[in-house]
């Protein structure tokens, strides 16, 4: 929980007292949470102590059977860590709905307005002394986790069919020489890459440091104007006679119960500083692509005998197709939540870049078309030699299959990072370097809210012997010296003070 604190408490400042009780009932609601927070981090620090004594034990060769007894109070504390966690959870509820209403009963305190300050400024000066203490406690959970995922799956398959056929008579020899070839490529690949990271800290200071206004010292006419504000019904009137009275005290009534001007004139003061950070990053990119091709020709050959006609010929045909398909998707999403509140000092807050990757293929259509004349050159190549290799080794009946290596370099695109871009966010470092600059700013002992307040009361008599101490000094000798103490003028030869 926060440190109560209302902004209209200003230092060297009338007040009101009742803002100060106001902020004392809301620690008072704050009080069990607070306790029961400390339970809580007692038992567990006590769990991990115990703990570290069962390794121990263990290390130095203790049986388990004699650490039976040990063994069960330390399963006893952890039921109690337990119960102290519903616990704390079930107080940090009802405190929150408490404070809520309490702070609506009290109303806002974002705005005010009061009459200035009796304070003289440029003859008063706020001085630090160290009067209080030291003090820093502060809870740090954190957990990250990344995750990072790849997977690729390519296949690759050739299939051909050659035959050949012999004809003779006695006019020649003639074949018919076929073949058929089919190539297919397939790749698929995926790839997810997840980071997740939340930071909890929360941390309070006390500083030794209290600001102290020292010299404290009134303006007169600023004290008399307050005072005639804020208690219309017993004005003090600056005449001779009139404020001679003033100035006399009433010893007959208690001083709490005397009307008073209560001016906050000192504190001491402390810090908090709560903050949560929670960022989210996913990629993950996933493409798919495959090509085929199947080319076939016939080729048929004729001889002639050489007593006949030492001719031959051949004619044949041929055809060819090829394919490509490919797809991909690739997206990229970055969450980043943070809230941070810090009371009594301000620190460094900056940002870190996150660079987010989008991937893309190659899709060129020049680059496309290149391809797929490639993959069908490759087929064409396939067929070609076989048929030219099965004339060769017709007689042993072979069976040729061949896989291109230039169809497969070829079929497949690149895949790059199209889009690479670094996001400005408040992730988990930048909560830890803030946290850095709140210690050191707390142990400087110059900014803080203030817990403990010290106030002037100032009455009636003490406002009257105030303005007669600046403006008559030596009494009231003549009318002259009764005119210009009225109007605010001190007496010729007096200086300032």
């Amino acid at each position: 929980m926060s440190i109560p604190f209302d902004p209209t408490l200003v230092l060297g400042q009338i007040i009101e007292l009742e803002k100060i009780d106001n902020l004392k009932k809301l620690a008072e609601i704050q009080k069990p949470l607070e306790l029961a927070f400390a339970k809580l981090n007692n038992i567990t620090k006590t769990s991990y102590k115990l703990k570290m004594v069962q390794n121990e034990m263990r290390n130095l060769g203790v049986k388990e059977h004699e650490l039976k007894a040990f063994n069960d109070e330390l399963d006893n504390v952890m039921r109690k860590i337990a119960d102290a966690a519903i616990q704390y959870g079930v107080i940090a509820l009802d405190v929150t709905k408490k404070v809520q209403a309490e702070k609506l009963k009290q109303g806002q305190k974002t705005i005010s307005y009061n009459i200035e300050s009796p304070l003289d400024y440029a003859k008063s000066s706020v001085t630090q002394f160290p009067l209080a203490y030291d003090s820093l406690t502060f809870d740090v959970q954190y957990v990250r986790n990344e995750e990072n995922e790849d997977s690729s799956y390519s296949h690759a398959a050739t299939v051909s069919n050659m035959s050949s056929t012999r004809r003779g008579s006695h006019r020649g020899r003639s074949s018919d020489d076929s073949a058929f070839q089919a190539n297919s490529n397939t790749s698929n690949q995926t790839s997810n890459h997840s980071i997740e990271g939340t930071v909890v800290i929360s941390a309070r200071a006390t500083h030794k440091n209290a600001d102290i206004i020292e010299p404290f010292v009134l303006d007169p006419e600023k004290a008399v104007t307050a005072w005639n504000y804020t208690y219309p019904k017993d004005l003090i009137q600056v005449d001779p006679k009139s404020i001679m009275e003033a100035a006399l005290d009433d010893f007959n009534t208690k001083p709490d119960k005397k009307p008073a001007l209560n001016i906050l004139s000192g504190c001491t003061k402390s810090s908090s500083f709560t903050g949560l950070v929670h960022i989210l990053q996913k990629e993950s990119s996933k493409s798919s692509q495959s090509a085929s091709a199947m080319a076939k020709g016939l080729k048929n050959a004729q001889e002639m005998d050489a007593w006949t006609n030492a001719t031959s010929g051949g004619y044949g045909n041929s055809s060819s197709f090829a394919k490509s398909a490919k797809s991909m998707m690739s997206s990229s999403k970055i969450e980043s939540h943070c809230t941070l509140i810090c009371q009594g000092l301000i620190p460094s807050i900056v940002t870190n870049d996150v660079v987010s990757t989008i991937k893309g293929m190659d899709m060129d259509p020049e680059a496309v078309m290149g391809q797929l004349a490639a993959i069908q050159e490759a087929g064409n190549q396939g067929v070609n030699s076989s048929m030219e290799t099965q004339q060769e080794e017709g007689k042993r009946g072979g069976q040729f299959m061949t896989l291109n290596s230039e169809y497969m370099k070829n079929s497949v695109s690149n895949i790059s990072e199209s889009q690479n871009d670094k996001n400005k966010v408040i992730d988990m470092n930048s909560l830890m370097t803030a946290f850095e600059s709140y210690v050191e700013k707390a142990m400087a002992g110059e900014s803080g809210i203030p817990t403990s307040f010290y106030f002037k009361r100032l009455t009636k008599s003490d406002i009257a012997k105030c303005y007669l101490r600046n403006f008559y000094p030596s009494g009231i000798t003549s009318n002259k010296d009764a005119v210009s103490g009225q109007l605010g003028q001190k007496p010729e030869g007096e200086g300032e003070e």
